[in-house]
């Protein structure tokens, strides 16, 4: 652990004093609050993951780059890095007209259609629940061992596919595309994912997304559903929807999210497992500095939350 945690201080310090012509940038996010849900004790937690990042770009001539992303999830309440070192991000690619290329470790391309609509970004009030809902039951947060592919923008159009080796004999790879649309006032997204297998199976998970947006004067209005088959008769298939809303007020954005998933299986149809309602204000101190206070209710667990908190972006 010791000679990990020197190797990302190296990495670190390395990126710190590059040459210019490398382009790269440390980044990051620290977020903690004290959190209280029905039941539990008071609690020290982020809302947002904390995190901290390397990335780069080196010009190689003919207009084309070289890209890379390192990122760590931190434990802002302990110090600790959560998982493995670079679990966030860790891949490299190249970069031109033709649009963007890289190998490794990344955002699952689908999933990351979330944080469109969310208006927690994806976060959710009670213990993360919207993060996972719009997954189905089938989608995760991040792939290993991906290729995947960003095309340029196409008068606000964009393309993206995503495809995800198992590395394991007669396990499934997986795939996804997903489209995104930003013209103005109005976003879109639409997406199709065959979840990647990491044992031998004839299982093929599913997953598809719908959402959309639209902002007029201070407030913009989301709304999406996801539909996930897990290929599996006792597991079935979820059905998931949520509506959000962002206005800003004074210094600040008052938030508002409701979301709602159902299972249908072998033995039951239209099973609530998620209902949950979110709100929220943001109080901007800085453009990478904000206070912010959150309360929710899932209903189906009967839980109250409530956080206030302090996130910085650097």
């Amino acid at each position: 652990m010791k000679k990990k945690h020197f190797a990302a201080l190296m990495l670190f310090s390395f990126a710190a004093n590059a040459q210019a012509q490398s382009s790269m940038s440390i980044y990051g996010l620290v977020d903690l609050g004290l959190a209280k849900t029905s039941g539990k004790t008071l609690i020290v937690r982020e809302n947002h993951a904390s995190r901290l990042g390397i990335r780069g770009v080196e010009n190689l001539g003919g207009g084309l780059s070289a890209v890379f992303n390192l990122e760590i999830e931190i434990l802002a309440d302990t110090g600790a890095h959560k998982g493995a070192l670079f679990e966030r991000q860790a891949n490299v690619g190249v970069r031109g007209g033709f649009g963007t290329a890289y190998l490794g470790r990344t955002k699952n391309l689908v999933d990351s259609a979330q944080n469109r609509v969310e208006p927690f970004a994806t976060d959710g009030v009670v213990g993360k629940v919207n993060e996972a809902m719009m997954r189905g039951g089938v989608g995760v947060s991040r792939v290993s061992n991906s290729l995947t592919y960003v095309s340029p923008s196409l008068s606000g159009l964009v393309i993206s596919a995503q495809a995800v080796a198992s590395e394991v004999t007669g396990a499934h790879s997986g795939f996804g595309v997903l489209a995104t649309y930003d013209n103005g006032p109005i976003s879109m997204h639409a997406g199709y994912e065959s979840t990647v297998q990491t044992m031998a199976t004839l299982v093929e998970p599913t997953l598809w997304v719908v959402g959309g947006g639209y902002k007029i004067g201070p407030a913009k209005v989301t709304a999406a559903y996801s539909k996930g088959d897990t290929g599996v008769g006792t597991t079935g298939t979820f059905n998931s929807y949520l509506v959000g809303l962002v206005y800003t007020i004074g210094q600040g954005d008052a938030k508002a999210g409701y979301g709602n998933q159902t299972q249908s299986n072998s033995r039951v149809s239209n099973l609530n497992t998620v209902k949950e309602l979110g709100i929220g204000y943001d109080y901007h101190l800085s453009k990478r500095t904000d206070l912010y206070a959150y309360a929710g209710r899932e209903r189906v667990k009967s839980l109250t939350s409530i956080q206030l908190g302090l996130s910085h972006k650097f």
